[in-house]
Protein backbone atom coordinates (compact mmCIF):
# COMPACT_ATOMS: atom_id res chain seq x y z
CA UNK A 1 0.00 0.00 0.00
CA UNK A 2 1.71 3.35 -1.08
CA UNK A 3 2.58 5.18 2.85
CA UNK A 4 2.33 8.54 1.87
CA UNK A 5 -1.18 8.14 0.23
CA UNK A 6 -2.44 6.17 3.19
CA UNK A 7 -1.01 8.93 5.54
CA UNK A 8 -3.19 11.74 3.73
CA UNK A 9 -6.31 9.90 3.85
CA UNK A 10 -5.75 9.66 7.24
CA UNK A 11 -4.64 12.83 8.64
CA UNK A 12 -7.79 14.06 6.13
CA UNK A 13 -10.07 11.79 8.14
CA UNK A 14 -10.97 10.17 4.52
CA UNK A 15 -9.42 6.78 5.84
CA UNK A 16 -13.05 3.98 5.90
CA UNK A 17 -13.72 1.90 8.74
CA UNK A 18 -15.17 -1.64 7.61
CA UNK A 19 -18.30 -0.55 9.21
CA UNK A 20 -18.55 2.63 6.64
CA UNK A 21 -19.29 0.49 4.30
CA UNK A 22 -23.08 -0.96 4.21
CA UNK A 23 -24.78 -3.45 2.12
CA UNK A 24 -26.61 -0.60 -0.20
CA UNK A 25 -23.45 1.05 -0.73
CA UNK A 26 -21.16 -2.09 -1.41
CA UNK A 27 -24.15 -3.14 -4.17
CA UNK A 28 -24.25 0.37 -5.49
CA UNK A 29 -20.42 0.22 -5.74
CA UNK A 30 -20.52 -2.77 -7.66
CA UNK A 31 -23.55 -1.85 -9.63
CA UNK A 32 -21.20 -0.59 -12.54
CA UNK A 33 -19.35 -3.46 -14.73
CA UNK A 34 -15.87 -1.39 -14.71
CA UNK A 35 -15.84 -1.49 -10.88
CA UNK A 36 -16.90 -5.24 -10.65
CA UNK A 37 -14.00 -5.63 -13.39
CA UNK A 38 -11.54 -3.77 -11.38
CA UNK A 39 -11.94 -5.67 -8.08
CA UNK A 40 -11.62 -9.07 -10.46
CA UNK A 41 -8.48 -7.80 -12.12
CA UNK A 42 -7.31 -6.71 -8.65
CA UNK A 43 -7.98 -9.99 -7.29
CA UNK A 44 -5.95 -11.60 -9.48
CA UNK A 45 -2.96 -9.63 -9.34
CA UNK A 46 -2.91 -7.87 -6.36
CA UNK A 47 -1.24 -4.35 -7.51
CA UNK A 48 -1.13 -2.54 -11.01
CA UNK A 49 -0.79 0.36 -12.67
CA UNK A 50 -3.26 2.41 -13.89
CA UNK A 51 -2.21 2.39 -17.43
CA UNK A 52 -2.30 -1.92 -17.38
CA UNK A 53 -5.68 -1.82 -15.75
CA UNK A 54 -7.46 0.54 -18.64
CA UNK A 55 -5.80 -1.73 -21.48
CA UNK A 56 -7.47 -5.22 -19.66
CA UNK A 57 -11.04 -3.29 -19.05
CA UNK A 58 -10.53 -1.50 -22.88
CA UNK A 59 -10.22 -5.29 -24.12
CA UNK A 60 -12.57 -7.15 -22.08
CA UNK A 61 -14.97 -4.53 -23.56
CA UNK A 62 -14.09 -4.81 -26.56
CA UNK A 63 -13.82 -8.00 -26.91
CA UNK A 64 -10.36 -8.08 -28.23
CA UNK A 65 -6.82 -9.33 -27.30
CA UNK A 66 -5.03 -6.27 -25.27
CA UNK A 67 -2.72 -5.99 -28.15
CA UNK A 68 -6.01 -5.17 -30.39
CA UNK A 69 -7.41 -2.32 -28.70
CA UNK A 70 -7.36 1.03 -29.95
CA UNK A 71 -6.28 4.13 -28.68
CA UNK A 72 -9.35 5.88 -28.42
CA UNK A 73 -10.58 2.61 -26.42
CA UNK A 74 -7.71 2.84 -24.18
CA UNK A 75 -7.93 6.42 -23.94
CA UNK A 76 -11.60 5.86 -23.18
CA UNK A 77 -11.06 3.46 -20.62
CA UNK A 78 -8.36 5.46 -18.50
CA UNK A 79 -10.24 8.47 -17.96
CA UNK A 80 -13.38 6.75 -16.65
CA UNK A 81 -11.38 4.80 -14.51
CA UNK A 82 -9.04 7.51 -13.02
CA UNK A 83 -11.68 10.27 -12.94
CA UNK A 84 -14.72 7.85 -11.69
CA UNK A 85 -13.97 4.32 -10.35
CA UNK A 86 -11.35 4.21 -9.05
CA UNK A 87 -11.65 6.96 -6.91
CA UNK A 88 -15.25 5.52 -5.58
CA UNK A 89 -13.76 2.32 -4.99
CA UNK A 90 -10.90 3.97 -3.04
CA UNK A 91 -13.20 6.15 -0.81
CA UNK A 92 -15.09 2.90 0.00
CA UNK A 93 -11.83 1.56 1.13
CA UNK A 94 -11.64 -1.56 -1.39
CA UNK A 95 -8.29 -0.22 -2.83
CA UNK A 96 -5.51 1.91 -2.42
CA UNK A 97 -5.11 4.51 -5.64
CA UNK A 98 -2.54 7.11 -5.82
CA UNK A 99 -3.44 9.32 -8.89
CA UNK A 100 0.43 10.84 -8.85
CA UNK A 101 1.40 7.18 -9.49
CA UNK A 102 -1.08 5.73 -10.75
CA UNK A 103 -0.63 2.83 -8.52
CA UNK A 104 -3.63 0.47 -7.76
CA UNK A 105 -3.98 -1.90 -4.49
CA UNK A 106 -5.70 -3.86 -2.82
CA UNK A 107 -7.05 -3.58 0.70
CA UNK A 108 -7.79 -5.72 3.41
CA UNK A 109 -11.04 -4.90 3.40
CA UNK A 110 -11.95 -6.47 -0.11
CA UNK A 111 -11.86 -9.54 1.39
CA UNK A 112 -14.93 -8.64 3.46
CA UNK A 113 -16.59 -8.68 0.29
CA UNK A 114 -16.42 -11.95 -0.41
CA UNK A 115 -19.84 -12.74 1.05
CA UNK A 116 -21.43 -10.49 -1.14
CA UNK A 117 -19.98 -11.93 -4.15
CA UNK A 118 -21.45 -15.16 -4.88
CA UNK A 119 -23.32 -15.78 -7.81
CA UNK A 120 -26.57 -17.82 -8.33
CA UNK A 121 -26.77 -19.09 -11.66
CA UNK A 122 -30.63 -17.95 -12.65
CA UNK A 123 -31.52 -22.09 -13.60
CA UNK A 124 -30.28 -23.11 -10.12
CA UNK A 125 -32.03 -22.80 -6.11
CA UNK A 126 -29.98 -20.48 -3.60
CA UNK A 127 -28.13 -22.87 -1.24
CA UNK A 128 -30.37 -21.27 1.73
CA UNK A 129 -33.48 -22.82 0.18
CA UNK A 130 -31.52 -26.08 -0.70
CA UNK A 131 -30.14 -26.58 2.63
CA UNK A 132 -34.05 -25.71 5.04
CA UNK A 133 -35.04 -28.64 2.07
CA UNK A 134 -32.55 -31.02 3.48
CA UNK A 135 -33.62 -29.82 6.71
CA UNK A 136 -37.07 -30.89 6.05
CA UNK A 137 -36.29 -34.08 4.27
CA UNK A 138 -34.67 -35.34 7.71
CA UNK A 139 -37.50 -34.14 9.88
CA UNK A 140 -40.07 -36.12 7.80
CA UNK A 141 -37.70 -38.80 7.94
CA UNK A 142 -37.18 -38.60 11.78
CA UNK A 143 -40.77 -38.63 12.26
CA UNK A 144 -41.58 -41.53 9.42
CA UNK A 145 -39.13 -43.92 11.75
CA UNK A 146 -40.76 -43.31 14.46
CA UNK A 147 -44.32 -43.81 13.48
CA UNK A 148 -44.01 -46.02 10.68
CA UNK A 149 -43.13 -49.47 10.40
CA UNK A 150 -42.95 -50.53 7.29
CA UNK A 151 -40.81 -50.11 3.61
CA UNK A 152 -39.15 -48.27 2.76
CA UNK A 153 -38.63 -46.71 6.35
CA UNK A 154 -37.52 -50.56 7.77
CA UNK A 155 -35.14 -50.34 4.59
CA UNK A 156 -32.28 -48.86 6.85
CA UNK A 157 -32.03 -48.75 10.19
CA UNK A 158 -32.19 -45.52 12.67
CA UNK A 159 -28.41 -45.57 12.11
CA UNK A 160 -28.12 -45.95 8.52
CA UNK A 161 -30.45 -43.10 8.44
CA UNK A 162 -28.73 -41.06 10.53
CA UNK A 163 -25.36 -41.70 8.34
CA UNK A 164 -27.09 -41.47 5.30
CA UNK A 165 -28.06 -37.89 6.37
CA UNK A 166 -25.01 -36.38 7.33
CA UNK A 167 -23.33 -37.86 4.45
CA UNK A 168 -25.78 -35.77 1.91
CA UNK A 169 -24.86 -32.90 4.35
CA UNK A 170 -21.46 -33.01 4.22
CA UNK A 171 -21.01 -33.52 0.60
CA UNK A 172 -23.46 -30.80 -0.03
CA UNK A 173 -21.60 -28.02 2.07
CA UNK A 174 -18.31 -29.71 0.08
CA UNK A 175 -20.35 -28.79 -3.57
CA UNK A 176 -21.20 -25.17 -2.38
CA UNK A 177 -17.83 -24.46 -0.91
CA UNK A 178 -16.38 -25.30 -4.12
CA UNK A 179 -19.19 -23.44 -6.35
CA UNK A 180 -18.69 -20.54 -3.98
CA UNK A 181 -15.29 -20.34 -4.25
CA UNK A 182 -14.70 -20.61 -7.98
CA UNK A 183 -18.06 -18.19 -9.02
CA UNK A 184 -16.77 -15.37 -6.20
CA UNK A 185 -15.58 -12.34 -8.29
CA UNK A 186 -12.06 -12.38 -8.88
CA UNK A 187 -11.72 -16.18 -8.94
CA UNK A 188 -12.36 -16.46 -12.76
CA UNK A 189 -9.97 -15.14 -15.24
CA UNK A 190 -12.57 -13.94 -17.73
CA UNK A 191 -15.38 -11.46 -16.14
CA UNK A 192 -19.05 -13.58 -16.45
CA UNK A 193 -19.72 -10.80 -18.91
CA UNK A 194 -17.17 -11.83 -21.47
CA UNK A 195 -18.49 -14.82 -23.20
CA UNK A 196 -15.35 -15.49 -24.81
CA UNK A 197 -11.67 -15.51 -24.48
CA UNK A 198 -10.33 -12.05 -26.52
Amino acid sequence: MNQSHTQARQETGTEPSESSLGRDALFSLLGNRRRRWTIRYLTANGRTQLSELAEQIAAWEAGVPRDEISAKQRKYAYTSLQQRHLPALDDAGVIDFCPVEGVIEVTDQLDSLDIYLEIVPSNTIPWSIYYLGIGLAGCVVMSAIAMIDSWPVTALSTHEWAILFSLTVTISAIVHTYRTRSMRLGSQELPPEVTHDP
